[in-house]
């Protein structure tokens, strides 16, 4: 139990304030005892007294009631609430425990056991809840415990004396640990009295917090189910995509097989012409014999080039050299000749001249 110490102030505080006692009713049969109790389970002590005064007028022994049926035994104690069957199938298989143990509807053997003992009896019988076995131990077997159902459950948690988490069976035991043994009747008598008082109202915010744990719970499935929708959506679109791919890897697997068993199948003049592979591992040697070559004549031809390019220069220098030698020699040659050849023509008139005018 969470936070226990302060939880156990809260209780102690809570049971000092209430007041009231509620007292039921006098029973020296345990028997009696063990069904009243189980009558009083969830439900009010004023109930219980109308169901114990209807199944004690229509009952003629107590064989008859645990051969009834649920619905019958309902009926016979005019209970019309919504856990009116559920409390009378949980009666009918306390009895027909008590008779397959006994063989007789009696609790007179538990009674003359120890305090461990009969507690571990009562608690071994069929259909029995915290609330009855702790309330038959404290009436019957002067054992401390208090009775607690799911209605003094809710009541107390609302009230913080109790955790919310806890289930019913640890809050019954941590309880029952945080009375004494000599205050356990008249706690259990004050815890009564208050459900007595608030019955009816705990029921109706009972049934609208069950209405909306139910909503709560199925918005939660619906989500739940989308969700678990959407991954089966994606689960079958990937089972689909591998599906397609298996799919296309076998019909390349077939075609390849089917491309072999051609293969195999075509004429042995087909096959000698492409089988006459031999000879194209000697054909490297040749092609790098033919290369060869290649390789020398690019080399020549570099070289060539070379050679070439150096004559090409050689040719430009010696071009050079001797158009500036020619150049300038026709060019004083020709003057020269055009001068001597002006003198010559330009001496003999001027000769022949000076020849007239001698004359």
């Amino acid at each position: 139990m969470k936070n226990s110490k302060q939880l156990a102030s809260k209780l102690a505080s809570h049971i000092k304030k209430l007041k009231k006692r509620s007292e039921p009713l006098e029973m020296a049969d345990p028997v009696h005892v063990l069904v009243y109790s189980q009558l009083l389970w969830e439900a009010d002590t004023s109930r219980a007294d109308e169901w114990w005064g209807r199944l004690a007028e229509e009952r003629l022994d107590w064989h008859e009631l645990r051969v009834s049926t649920a619905e019958e035994i309902a009926t016979m104690c005019g209970d019309k609430t919504a856990l009116g069957e559920e409390r009378a199938s949980r009666l009918r298989s306390m009895l027909n425990h008590l008779y397959q143990r006994h063989h007789d509807v009696t609790l007179m053997p538990e009674m003359a056991l120890g305090k461990r003992d009969m507690r571990d009896a009562i608690e071994s019988l069929d259909g029995i809840t915290p609330f009855v076995a702790n309330r038959w131990l404290l009436v019957c077997g002067d054992v401390g415990g208090i009775p607690l159902d799911d209605q003094l459950r809710w009541m107390l948690v609302n009230a913080g004396c109790l955790d919310d988490g806890a289930s019913l069976t640890e809050a019954a035991s941590w309880v029952s640990r945080q009375i004494k043994g000599d205050a356990a009747w008249d706690t259990h008598a004050k815890l009564q009295a208050w459900v007595n008082a608030q019955s009816d109202r705990v029921a109706k915010k009972r049934a609208k917090d069950a209405q909306a744990d139910l909503r709560t719970a199925k918005k939660r499935r619906s989500d739940a189910q989308s969700v678990r929708q959407d991954a089966q959506e994606i689960a079958r679109q990937k089972r689909a995509e591998a599906a397609a791919r298996a799919a296309a890897r076998k019909a390349a697997a077939e075609k390849a097989a089917q491309e072999e068993a051609a293969e195999l199948s075509r004429p042995t003049s087909v096959k000698k012409k492409t089988t006459k592979k031999p000879a194209a591992k000697k054909a490297p040697a040749k092609k790098a014999a033919k290369k060869a070559p290649a390789k020398k004549t690019t080399k020549k031809s570099a070289s060539k080039k070379k050679t070439t390019k150096k004559a090409a220069s050689k040719k430009k220098t010696t071009k050079k050299a001797p158009a500036k030698k020619t150049a300038k020699k026709p060019a004083a040659k020709k003057k020269t000749t055009k001068k001597s050849s002006k003198k010559k023509t330009s001496k003999k008139p001027a000769s022949k001249k000076r020849s007239g005018r001698t004359r």
